[in-house]
C-alpha cells in the first residue's frame, strides 16, 4: 500500500509550509510553529506514537532551513517537492509500520527519510556556517545532535537487534564521528553542498557496517565494498567539485 488519504493531506499540508517559508521567511515563525504543532498531534493519530514525529520533524527543518540557500526559485521549488514526497513516504512508512513492524518496504521508506534529513541538515548546516558567523564548535553539536536523534531513530525503525543503552551507545559513535567529520572539513574549500555530500557518505558507510552487523549480514567483502565506496565516491565528488579559495 503507497496510498493513505491522512498522509497525503499532511503531506499538502507540508508542502504549503515549505513554499510559504521561501516566499515568506521573515514571517514564517508562527506558521512554522503551527505546522509543528499540528504535525506532532498528526503522528500520534496516524501512527498512534509521538516518537514517530521525530523524523518527519527533523526533514522538514533541515529543508527549511536549507532553502533559502538556494539562489534559483525553480531548483527551490523542484527541492520542496522532492522533499514533500520523500515527507509523505516518511510518514506512510511509520503507518505501516504500526500495522506491521516486519514490513521491509516501510523500512526502506524510513531509511530513505533519515538519509534524506540527515543531507538536508548536513547541507544547510554547512551553508549557514559558510554565511554567518557561526564557531566551529556549535556547528559540531548541531550535527551531532541530529545525527544522534536521525540514528536512534532509524535503529528502530530497522528493528536492529539492540537493547536501548546499544541503540544510546551506536547513535553516539555516530554523532561524533559526524563531529570529528565537521571539525576535519572545517578548511576544506568547497561548498556546501559537496561537503554536505561527502558527510553524508561518511556517515551511510558507517552506519551500514553497524546495521549489517547486527542483521548479521556482515562480511569482509561488505566492509571492504563499504570503505572502497566511501573512498572512491568521496574521491570522485571532491575531483568533480568546484574549488574555492580559503580565506
Amino acid at each position: 500500500m503507497v496510498w493513505e488519504i491522512g498522509v497525503f493531506f499532511l503531506s499538502l499540508f507540508y508542502a504549503g509550509i515549505l513554499w510559504f517559508a521561501y516566499s515568506n521567511p521573515a514571517n514564517f515563525i508562527w506558521p512554522g510553529i503551527v505546522f509543528f504543532a499540528i504535525l506532532f498531534v498528526a503522528m500520534k493519530l496516524i501512527t498512534r506514537r509521538y516518537f514517530n514525529f521525530i523524523l518527519p520533524a527533523l526533514l522538514a527543518l533541515g529543508t527549511i532551513l536549507l532553502l533559502p540557500l538556494i539562489d534559483s526559485r525553480s531548483q527551490a521549488n523542484a527541492f520542496a517537492l522532492i522533499s514533500a514526497g520523500i515527507f509523505y513516504f516518511a510518514v506512510l512508512g511509520s503507518y505501516r509500520l504500526a500495522k506491521y513492524d516486519k514490513d521491509k518496504t516501510a523500512k526502506a521508506m524510513g531509511n530513505l527519510a533519515a538519509f534524506a534529513a540527515l543531507f538536508a541538515w548536513f547541507a544547510s548546516g554547512y551553508g549557514w556556517y559558510l554565511n554567518i558567523q557561526m564557531p566551529i564548535w556549535l556547528l559540531m553539536m548541531i550535527f551531532a545532535a541530529v545525527t544522534f536523534l536521525v540514528s536512534y531513530v532509524a535503529f528502530r525503525i530497522n528493528g536492529l537487534e539492540l537493547n536501548g543503552y546499544q541503540r544510546v551507545l551506536y547513535s553516539v559513535f555516530l554523532a561524533y564521528l559526524i563531529a570529528g567529520t565537521v571539525w576535519i572539513q572545517n578548511s576544506w574549500p568547497f561548498g556546501y553542498l559537496t561537503t554536505g555530500v561527502i558527510t553524508l557518505i561518511i556517515y551511510y558507510s558507517a552506519w551500514d557496517l553497524i546495521s549489517t552487523y547486527f542483521l548479521q549480514k556482515l562480511t569482509i567483502k561488505r566492509a571492504i565494498f563499504n570503505l572502497s565506496f566511501m573512498i572512491g565516491a568521496s574521491a570522485l565528488i571532491l575531483v568533480s567539485a568546484r574549488w574555492y579559495p580559503v580565506i
